[in-house]
């Protein structure tokens, strides 16, 4: 069996498990998942076939919902309606042409047994013409089925990198590159399924900029969006091939530690604080020093009851704590006393 064909039995046996109608939009669900061009479709369905066996319908659509959002913004539901009506063009060229070969097949037929049935030669002779007449049409209409399919399919391939652009930029924060908050809870969400179902260990990390809205203030919005984009590239570079970081709002970055304990988790974190604490920002226009930039950090670690709501929650309370006792530092979980600081005077920028 061809790869192609390992690819579709695949698909198939998975529709099949679930109950999944075989409509365009599962196909490409399943697709995905087979092939592995989209990971965090391939985490989600992996955590549910671990825990289930199979994914059912309302399962796909749960995770469809999950990573793609309930409702898509304008310019993909656009996108993706121009793709259904070159496909529904695609499928009338063959239809049409396909009507026509019938046709063709019984002119065929028809002409050869009048051409059996002619007394003369003359009669024979202009069947035969009729017959390569019928025959140089159906060439040429084979030949523009050919050209409409091949246009078809390059216009196809178009809208499908323009639909692949606007999925990602609707995932991504657009200023500092890193996924966003939607992004990151589908991550997270995945994460923790799977997390528990191997029963190995989760981390979530809060961060938040030290005295951004002072900075901000002083500075400038344009310099407080290059100590965004200079906070959103040090996380990507210092959490490849150990974590998942993501905006969250504001001035507030969360980073997904699949894997890792609290301890584990707290030494990390602690390399990235220590290599933000060393970098410093300069004003473009002067070259002058405007500051350090600290990051205040806070750990949870996933438990069996946990939500998303109640890890990010741990970890923001964490977060807290280590504004109220100096910033710049990280605090996990297990270090929460057993009254938390107030939560306004923690959170003062």
């Amino acid at each position: 069996m061809t790869d192609s064909g390992q690819i579709f039995e695949e698909i198939r046996q998975h529709m099949e498990a679930g109950g999944i109608s075989p409509t365009p939009a599962n196909y490409e669900f399943w697709y995905r998942y087979v092939t592995g061009s989209d990971p965090e479709l391939r985490v989600a369905v992996d955590a549910v076939m671990q825990t289930v066996g199979r994914v059912s319908t309302r399962a796909m659509h749960n995770i469809r919902r999950e990573l793609y959002g309930a409702s898509m913004p304008s310019d993909l539901s656009t996108l993706i309606d121009q793709t259904q009506a070159q496909l529904k063009r695609m499928a009338h060229f063959v239809e049409e042409t396909g009507g026509d070969a019938k046709d063709y097949s019984r002119t065929l037929r028809e002409s050869s047994d009048s051409i059996n049935a002619a007394a003369d030669i003359d009669t024979q002779r202009a069947l035969l013409a009729e017959l390569v007449s019928a025959t140089g049409a159906m060439i040429d209409k084979t030949e523009r089925l050919e050209a409409q399919l091949a246009i078809s399919g390059q216009e196809i391939n178009i809208l499908k990198q323009d639909l692949e652009t606007a999925r990602t930029e609707s995932r991504t924060d657009p200023l500092t590159g890193l996924s966003n908050r939607k992004a990151f809870t589908s991550y997270l969400e995945a994460q923790a399924g799977r997390a528990l179902a191997d029963r190995k260990p989760l981390c979530v990390a809060f961060c938040d900029i030290d005295h951004f809205k002072q900075f901000n203030d002083t500075w400038g919005h344009r310099m407080g969006d290059e100590v965004l984009r200079l906070v959103g590239q040090s996380l990507e570079q210092l959490s490849h091939g150990v974590g998942y970081p993501a905006r969250f709002g504001g001035e507030e970055f969360v980073i997904v530690l699949p894997g890792k304990t609290l301890q584990a988790a707290h030494d990390i974190c602690e390399q990235i604080r220590d290599y933000i604490s060393s970098r410093s920002v300069r004003a473009k226009n002067s070259n002058k020093e405007v500051g350090r930039i600290t990051l205040s950090l806070g750990i949870s670690q996933l438990r069996w009851n946990d939500t998303v709501d109640t890890l990010v929650e741990r970890a923001d309370m964490a977060l807290y704590r280590a504004k109220a006792t100096g910033r710049n530092r990280v605090v996990g979980e297990d270090e929460l006393e057993s009254t938390a600081a107030p939560k306004a005077a923690a959170h003062a920028a």
